[in-house]
């Protein structure tokens, strides 16, 4: 194989902290293999970041202008790269779509000419387009007057799976694409699986984990609905675990739950990091995520490598999960219930047959030894 040049590699995003778990995480993992392999890696955030970086990346938190809102407005931004890209073999990867510091950037490096690579993380998805009349008018018109402007010259849009490919070519006509899906470090996975604070007792009840970020989107209502419809798996118990995305909708999912008399079928621990989220995983009967809109979803790629069998969507553009001994439906209560029957009748060993099945199909496809030699390939592909 050819050696490939180390290039400085430049993250963008608007929100590099907890309260932006799934961008964060995949910048983080991402700057973890290139730092790993030798690149130099700086990732630029909006505002305070929070969150602890890998050996070798830089992380540069610019202040927040005071009237930047939920545009999060860097100070500084352009002068910053000015000083940092001068003489540079760099890329500019820019992570989201709706935010300043991205068009920012798009902005700095048309006029000076420097490759970039465009990630929208799921943000263009036809869900986010419908969700709301007022939001969909004020998302179309910055897209039109803004954003796109910005973003049609990037030198590469990265898709995380074909399905978003599909979707993202209708925004970015003629512009090229490059698809290469999320990763997760199975080093890491071990490690936390293996810490002694990991070595709990097993719950005498059975449970179904879901953990992500408390949003609509994530279809946590209709987990709450299909527990209270199953047919089976009475003696099985909910975990809902995930930070809020805005606690008067946390507050509407336990009021809802209370409704449909789930009562202490379902627990609300609120987020859970390290050891403890790793043994939440490895010990759960199964993982749900019935996301309405998801591309691959680290969580899903977690719940997998924790040796957990995982029913998630056909949103997710895991179409080979199957293959692995995981199960896909569409975001409906009718299918949610179907599966969660199916799950709670499963005997052990079924259980452990198809979550072994799901790590051997993560090793193989979806583990940073696999994806990260296409993002070394993709950068330098880059002029």
């Amino acid at each position: 194989m050819t050696a490939i040049t180390p290039r400085h590699i430049f993250h963008v995003t608007d929100n590099h902290s907890p309260a932006h778990p799934g961008v964060t995480a995949v910048i983080t993992q991402l700057s973890r293999y290139l730092a790993g392999a030798g690149w130099p890696v700086t990732v630029l955030a909006a505002g305070p970041a929070g969150t602890p970086m890998p050996p070798g990346v830089e992380l540069r938190d610019l202040p927040l202008a005071g009237w930047s809102g939920s545009w999060r407005y860097p100070r500084g931004l352009p002068d910053y790269l000015e000083r940092v890209t001068a003489g540079q073999n760099c890329v500019l990867h820019l992570h989201g779509v709706w935010g300043a510091p991205m068009w920012l950037a798009a902005r700095f490096a048309a006029r000076r000419g420097l490759p970039t690579v465009l990630s929208a993380h799921d943000m263009l998805s036809p869900w986010h387009w419908r969700h709301g009349r007022l939001r969909q008018i004020k998302k179309l018109a910055y897209w039109r007057l803004l954003a796109y402007p910005a973003f049609r010259r990037m030198g590469m849009i990265h898709a995380i799976t074909p399905r978003e490919q599909e979707q993202l070519a209708g925004q970015f006509p003629g512009q090229r694409f490059a698809v290469i899906p999320n990763a997760i470090e199975l080093a890491e996975a071990d490690a936390a699986l293996a810490s002694p604070t990991a070595a709990v007792p097993t719950p005498e009840r059975p449970y179904i984990l879901f953990l992500a970020r408390l949003h609509p989107k994530k279809g946590v209502d209709l987990l709450l609905e299909a527990l209270a419809r199953a047919r089976g798996g009475q003696d099985f118990e909910l975990v809902v675990v995930g930070p809020d995305h805005d606690p008067a909708y946390t507050r509407q999912l336990q009021k809802h739950a209370s409704a449909l008399g789930l009562g202490d079928r379902v627990r609300f621990p609120g987020p859970v990091f390290g050891p403890e989220k790793w043994r939440l995983y490895q010990e759960a009967w199964a993982f749900f995520l019935p996301s309405r809109s998801e591309v691959v979803g680290i969580v899903n790629l977690e719940a997998a490598a924790a040796g957990t069998p995982v029913v998630t969507t056909h949103a997710t553009g895991l179409s080979d999960w199957t293959e692995g001994g995981g199960i896909l439906i569409n975001p409906r209560v009718d299918e949610v219930t179907a599966a969660l029957e199916e799950v709670c009748a499963w005997s052990r060993a079924e259980r452990d047959r198809r979550g072994r099945a799901l790590r051997n199909l993560v090793t193989e496809r979806y583990s940073w030894q696999a994806v990260g030699p296409r993002w070394l390939e993709l950068y330098a592909s880059l002029s």
